[in-house]
């Protein structure tokens, strides 16, 4: 697809090996992987102006090709409920990082809380590109309770990826957790499969971490997309 191929190519006209969240997200929505609403903002009024489109809370995170660890470097602050929040947030992102190259501020509807979940890909030298999915969230190097399975993948091994992971009494309404649609989780899988796969040449590795499971659906709340 032309938009997915000006978002890799932007990104090596600027030397970059990765793409910043919110162009990964860019390509997620071009393979019809549904994503929260956000707007990427250049200032204060065009911050505001997001979050009362969205409506109240927000979620406000830098993009910079220098700041790749947003948490790690408090770069993200959830749970903005005013246009105040979403000025003072806005301000002080631009006073603790004006030494950095910023593109802007991305403001985006804040999801409900839900169940964690990761769907990535990573290539495979004899393989190629190959998917994972589990459970996903700050823990997923410390439980590790993931699967894997070759690209492109189909709707049935996507369905055997989800009922395979150990945790799998989670997706299915545990202790008032939401029910997860498995049908919609394993599209999901398929389409980040079918990524991966059509754009080999191009895409090492991506990280959809974490993937909010709720009673609303699925949403990708993050996304990292590395380059080859």
């Amino acid at each position: 697809m032309s938009e997915i191929i000006n978002i890799i190519q932007k990104a090596r006209n600027e030397n970059r090996d990765s793409l910043l969240e919110h162009e990964a997200k860019g390509v997620l929505k071009a393979m019809g992987v549904p994503i929260p609403s956000s707007i990427l903002a250049q200032n204060e009024e065009e911050a505001v102006a997001a979050a009362e489109a969205f409506g109240y809370p927000v979620v406000m995170k830098l993009m910079s090709p220098d700041v790749l660890h947003k948490t790690d470097a408090k770069a993200v602050v959830i749970d903005l409920n005013s246009s105040e929040a979403v000025r003072s947030t806005f301000q002080d992102f631009m006073n603790r990082f004006q030494n950095v190259n910023v593109a802007g501020m991305l403001v985006e509807k804040m999801v409900d809380k839900g169940i964690e979940l990761i769907v990535g890909t990573n290539t495979d030298d004899d393989f190629g590109p190959v998917i994972l999915f589990g459970v996903g969230g700050v823990l997923v190097e410390a439980i590790k309770d993931v699967v894997f399975r070759m690209c492109p993948t189909e709707k049935e091994q996507a369905l055997d990826a989800i009922n395979e992971i150990k945790a799998k009494v989670i997706l299915e309404g545990f202790r008032g957790l939401p029910a997860v649609n498995k049908g919609e989780l394993a599209d999901l899988i398929v389409k980040i499969s079918e990524l991966a796969w059509e754009y080999r040449d191009d895409i090492l590795e991506m990280d959809i971490n974490p993937i909010i499971a709720n009673s609303s659906g699925l949403h990708p709340v993050d996304a990292r997309i590395i380059l080859k």
